[in-house]
């Protein structure tokens, strides 16, 4: 007579769920998502700057296979316009903030930036002068891009300021990649 296996109970992981603002945030999730290989949930663009409470909680309810699901989530928005910035503050989520955009936290993976009054242009400007990135455009990733993000992450987190109540310079998504590193263990 056959032996049967006794199988241990399966524990599921939690689900990451990040909104953000457009095509490029969700281009460099989706990059981290495949890295790492955790179950991460993008929704982008249909989102874009219409944040608020009653959406998250949509998307989350979606997400939820049974009461005991555990979805953790993130909000990853440009810090450029106030407005949205409070909005998401107000919000039931992990707000992850880039000023003035995400661009700011790819040039933090080659550069440290010192805590200075940047804006957009100036920040594609910079990122462009580097080798790997001077063919980036905005809403994707060429696969060296995506190598230089994913060696250089835990590098970026010591090359930003994290300080998301200053106008100036600063990129708190160091908070995601150590989420994602203490998931990963």
């Amino acid at each position: 007579m056959k032996k049967e296996k006794s199988r241990g109970s399966r524990r599921m992981k939690q689900v990451i769920l990040v909104l953000c603002e457009g095509e490029t945030e969700e281009c460099y999730v989706d990059m981290l998502r495949q890295k790492y290989r955790l179950p991460i949930k993008v929704i982008s663009k249909i989102v874009g700057q219409k944040i608020n409470q009653r959406l998250i909680d949509r998307h989350k309810k979606e997400l939820r296979i049974n009461a005991a699901d555990k979805i953790q989530c993130y909000l990853m928005y440009d810090a450029d316009v106030k407005k949205v910035v409070d909005t998401i503050k107000q919000c039931d989520a992990t707000s992850l903030l880039s000023n003035p955009c995400i661009e700011i936290w790819f040039l933090a993976h080659i550069e440290k930036i010192n805590s200075q009054i940047i804006d957009v242009n100036k920040c594609l400007q910079k990122l462009q002068m580097h080798s790997e990135w001077n063919t980036y455009i905005k809403g994707s990733l060429s696969l060296i891009q995506q190598e230089v993000l994913w060696k250089n992450r835990n590098v970026a987190k010591d090359n930003i300021v994290s300080n998301t109540e200053s106008g100036k310079a600063f990129s708190n998504l160091s908070v995601f990649i150590d989420e994602l590193n203490k998931q990963q263990d």
